[in-house]
C-alpha cells in the first residue's frame, strides 16, 4: 500500500491542527538553499516512497534547524507541512511542542508524554513533529543534569531510532544553541540533516521586504527596497517584519495626528494609507537590529570609519577568497571524501584595539562570513561544552584578544582548547579566527605556527585614509563643516550689509557636490577634489603658524613607527573637549540676536587657503602615526569645535588651530621616533 493510499484511510482521524492559515514556501524569502534541500530530503521520499522501497534504503526522518533567533525556524517548519499539502501528499497533520509542553514534575510523566506524542504522529501519517527550543528538551546529558533529562534523552532517542518501520513521520527540531543539544541526537538516522538559518544578507532582506510588502495596494518600489535591504544590516527576518509593522504604524499617525488623543472618534480609511519612504526610515530608527541584541559582533564598517580601514578589510577578504574561496561561497557543497580536499583555515590578526581590531576590523570581516556559525571562545562563553562546536561544519572559531584572556582560564579550560583545535584536520571546513596585541599565548604556537596561517599585522592608516577620513569635516556641503559654516556665515554676513547675492560663496561645493551621489563614494570625492585647491594656496607667512610645526618634523625625518599612549592621549582628547565646551558660554554671550557675529576678516581665496592648510595639516601632521581610536576620539573634537564656533568662521579657525597645537605638542616625540 503506497503511502497515499494510507494518507486517505487515516483522513477521518481528527488533525491537531489546521495548515490552512499557514505560509508554504512562496511566502518564504532569502531562504532558498533550505526550501530547496528540504524539497529534497523531505518532500521527495514521501511523494516517491516507492523509490526508496525498490532500493531497500530509509528515507531521511529528521533535520535539525539552528540559528540566531528570529530567522525563521519555526515558520519553515510549518511552511513545511502546507507544502505537503500542496504537493498532494495528503492531508499533513503539524504537531508544534516546546520543552514545557512535555515536561512535568511527575517522575515517568515526561517520558509518557513523549511516547503519546509520537503515537498520536504515527496514527495521523504524513505528519510533522516540530521541537521548538529543542536544547531545553534534549540538553548534553552530563553529572550536572538531574536524572529527568538524561531519561527524557534517552527516551527520545529510542523513539527516533523506533520511526525506522514508521514512515511518514517527519521530526524537526529548532534549536539557538546547537552546542547545547546531546551529540547523540545529531547522528545520521536521527536527525539526518542539520540546516543553519543565519541573519538573512543583502540579497535576502531584499526578498523577504519585497514578500512582506507583496499584499500592498501601494508598494514600494523596488529601488527603494534595495536601498532599505542595504540599510537593516543586522535585521533577522522578524526584525523586517516589525519594520513593516511599525512604518505602517507611523504611516497611520503621520495621517491621522490626532488619533492617540481621540481613539475611536477617528474613522481610518484603509485605502487611502500610502506608507511613504519616509515612514520605513522613521521606523527604521526606532528599531534594534539582532546582531546588536544577542551579542553577534559582525557589521559593517561604518561610514565614518570606513576610509581608515577599508583597505585592510579588503586585504584581509581577498586573501581569504584567494587561500580558501569556500568560505565565502553561501552555497558552496563540501566533499568529504578522505583526503582529497583542504578545507581547515586560520588566520592570525595581530594588533591592537587603537587600531581598531577588535571593534571595526575583525567584525566587519566576520559580516562577509554570516552565513556560516559563528562561535566565540572567551571568558564569557561556557568553555565545558563550547568545543562540540568542532563537529558543526563549516563553521567560524573565533579567539578574540586571545592573549588578554588567555592566563585568566585554569589549565583544564587550556588544554581543552588546545586538543580541541589541533584535532581540527585538514578536511574540515572550519575557519579558525584569532586576534592578539602581539603573540598567541605559547600553547597555541604549535597550532598557528606549524600550519597553513594567514598572519597578518594590522597597520596605522596612512596619511591619505587620514585625509579621507577627516576629509568630511573640513568640506562637507551637505552637513555641519568648516566650508558649511563659512559658506552659511559668508552669505549671512553679505547680506546683512545689503550686498548683492547674486554670487555666492560656495567654494565648497566643486568638493563636497558629489555627496548627494551617496555615502559610499563620499570620501574619494572630497579628497580628490579637494587636493584640485593645492594651486590655488599659499603658503603661510605668519612665523607663529602652527604649520611651521610640519616642517621642524620633516627635517628631523622622525621615523614614527609606534602608537600614542592610549590612556594619556585619551584623558588629553577628554580636556581639551572639556575646554570647548566651557567656552561655549563666552561664545553665547558673544553673539548677537541674529547668531551671527562680526563679518569675516577673510577674503574667499584667503578662507580657501585656510580651509585647506588646516585640513592638510590635521592630516599629515597633528594625526601622524595615530591609531584609529585616537583618530575617532580627534574626528568627535573636531566636530565639537565645528559646532560650538559654527557662527564665527574666524574663532572657528583660531580655535581649530588652537586645538591641533595642543594635541601635538601633548606628545612626547623621542630622537628615536617614540610616543
Amino acid at each position: 500500500m503506497s503511502l497515499l493510499d494510507q494518507s486517505k484511510e487515516n483522513r477521518p482521524i481528527k488533525k491537531p491542527k489546521s495548515t490552512k492559515e499557514t505560509n508554504d514556501f512562496s511566502k518564504i524569502g532569502g531562504l532558498n538553499h533550505h526550501l530547496r534541500t528540504l524539497r529534497e530530503i523531505v518532500i521527495f521520499p514521501l511523494l516517491h516512497g516507492n523509490v526508496f522501497a525498490h532500493f531497500k534504503i530509509k528515507a531521511p526522518r529528521g533535520v535539525l534547524f539552528y540559528g540566531p533567533p528570529g530567522t525563521g525556524k519555526t515558520l519553515v517548519a510549518g511552511a513545511l507541512a502546507a507544502e505537503l499539502n500542496k504537493e498532494g501528499v495528503g492531508k499533513v497533520s503539524f504537531f508544534p511542542r516546546k520543552g514545557a509542553d512535555i515536561l512535568d514534575k511527575w517522575v515517568g510523566e515526561s517520558e509518557k508524554n513523549l511516547r503519546a506524542l509520537f503515537e498520536k504522529a504515527t496514527k495521523s501519517r504524513p505528519s510533522i513533529i516540530f521541537f521548538d527550543e529543542l536544547d531545553g528538551l534534549a540538553p548534553i546529558r552530563s553529572d550536572k543534569n538531574d536524572h529527568v533529562h538524561s531519561s527524557v534523552v534517552a527516551t527520545l532517542l529510542s523513539l527516533l531510532d523506533g520511526l525506522d518501520t514508521k514512515p511518514g513521520v517527519i521530526v524537526i527540531g529548532a534549536t539557538n544553541r546547537i552546542e547545547a543539544i546531546d551529540p547523540a541526537l545529531r547522528r545520521k538516522g536521527r536527525f539526518d540533516k542539520e540546516l543553519y538559518f543565519p541573519l538573512p544578507g543583502t540579497l535576502a532582506r531584499r526578498d523577504i521586504l519585497q514578500i512582506l510588502t507583496s499584499n500592498w495596494k501601494r508598494k514600494p518600489s523596488g529601488e527603494f527596497l534595495e536601498e532599505l535591504a542595504d540599510m537593516t544590516h543586522g535585521f533577522c527576518g522578524a526584525d523586517l517584519q516589525a519594520l513593516c509593522s511599525d512604518a505602517v504604524l507611523t504611516c497611520l499617525r503621520r495621517a491621522y495626528p490626532k488619533i492617540d488623543s481621540r481613539g475611536a472618534d477617528i474613522k481610518v480609511e484603509p485605502d487611502l494609507l500610502q506608507v511613504e519612504e519616509s515612514d520605513f526610515l522613521e521606523a527604521r530608527t526606532h528599531l534594534v537590529p539582532s546582531n546588536v541584541k544577542y551579542g553577534l559582533i559582525m557589521r559593517k564598517l561604518s561610514h565614518t570609519v570606513k576610509p581608515l580601514l577599508r583597505r585592510q578589510h579588503d586585504r584581509i577578504i581577498k586573501y581569504i577568497n584567494l587561500l580558501w574561496p569556500h568560505f565565502l561561497q553561501e552555497d558552496y557543497e563540501y566533499k568529504f571524501a578522505a583526503g582529497d580536499r583542504r578545507y581547515a583555515a586560520r588566520v592570525l590578526l595581530i594588533g591592537d584595539n587603537t587600531q581598531g581590531l577588535n571593534t571595526h576590523l575583525l567584525p566587519s570581516v566576520l559580516k562577509n562570513l554570516e552565513h556560516i556559525p559563528q562561535f566565540v571562545l572567551d571568558t564569557r562563553s561556557n568553555l565545558s561544552f563550547q568545543f562540540n562546536i568542532t563537529s558543526q561544519f563549516p563553521s567560524v572559531i573565533i579567539l578574540s584578544r586571545v592573549d588578554e584572556w588567555w592566563e585568566d582560564i585554569n589549565e583544564y579550560d587550556q588544554h581543552n582548547i588546545v586538543t580541541s583545535l589541533e584535532e581540527i584536520h585538514a578536511g574540515l571546513p572550519i575557519l579558525t579566527i584569532a586576534s592578539c596585541n602581539v603573540e598567541v599565548p605559547g600553547k597555541l604556537h604549535n597550532f598557528f605556527y606549524n600550519n597553513n596561517t594567514l598572519l597578518v599585522r594590522i597597520e596605522n592608516p596612512t596619511e591619505r585614509e587620514r585625509e579621507e577620513f577627516l576629509a568630511p569635516l573640513f568640506f562637507d556641503e551637505n552637513n555641519l563643516s568648516v566650508s558649511y559654516v563659512w559658506n552659511r556665515w559668508s552669505r549671512l554676513c553679505t547680506e546683512g550689509k545689503g550686498k548683492s547675492s547674486k554670487k555666492k560663496n560656495n567654494f565648497g561645493l566643486e568638493i563636497a557636490g558629489l555627496l548627494r551621489k551617496g555615502k559610499r563614494k563620499r570620501e574619494s570625492s572630497l579628497v580628490r577634489e579637494a587636493k584640485k585647491i593645492r594651486c590655488t594656496v599659499k603658503k603661510s607667512s605668519s612665523d607663529t603658524s602652527i604649520f611651521d610645526l610640519e616642517r621642524k618634523i620633516t627635517n628631523m625625518q622622525l621615523q614614527l613607527t609606534t602608537s600614542c599612549d592610549s590612556v594619556r592621549n585619551k584623558q588629553y582628547f577628554t580636556r581639551v573637549l572639556s575646554d570647548l565646551l566651557n567656552k561655549r558660554n563666552t561664545w553665547e554671550s558673544n553673539t548677537d540676536t541674529t547668531g551671527i557675529g562680526e563679518c569675516c576678516s577673510y577674503d574667499e581665496e584667503t578662507s580657501r587657503e585656510k580651509i585647506y592648510n588646516v585640513w592638510k595639516h590635521a592630516s599629515e601632521v597633528t594625526t601622524r602615526n595615530m591609531g584609529v581610536s585616537h583618530l575617532e576620539t580627534l574626528y568627535d573634537v573636531i566636530s565639537a569645535c565645528v559646532a560650538i564656533n559654527q557662527n564665527s568662521f574666524d574663532d572657528l579657525v583660531v580655535n581649530l588651530e588652537n586645538v591641533l597645537e595642543k594635541i601635538e605638542n601633548s606628545y612626547r616625540v623621542s630622537p628615536d621616533g617614540d610616543f
